[in-house]
């Protein structure tokens, strides 16, 4: 398991990925700004889980985008940028 998630980080670590998580977290973060009722629980048709989800992509993304690398692998693994990609996509 620790191989395939270094071996996944290190395939992402790429300065064109590193841009591209960087720009749709940054949008991501500035729609959840912008209109924050969207994402309430309350106020929309989002659960709170949904919600978490796209904050922690948001986190994930900025950490990736910026250059950021964890060197433990279960942080690695917490902050994965493929899944960050995909959720703020």
């Amino acid at each position: 398991m620790r191989k395939l998630i270094r071996t996944s980080y290190s395939l992402l670590d790429k300065g064109p990925l590193r841009a591209l998580s960087l720009m749709l977290a940054l949008i991501v973060a500035g729609c959840l700004f912008w209109d924050p009722s969207r994402y309430a629980a309350h106020t929309s048709t989002l659960s709170v889980w949904q919600g978490v989800l796209v904050i922690w992509a948001v986190c994930a993304g900025m950490i990736h985008g910026v250059g950021f690398r964890p060197r433990r692998t279960r942080w690695q693994a917490l902050f994965l940028p493929l899944l960050a990609l995909i959720l703020c996509c």
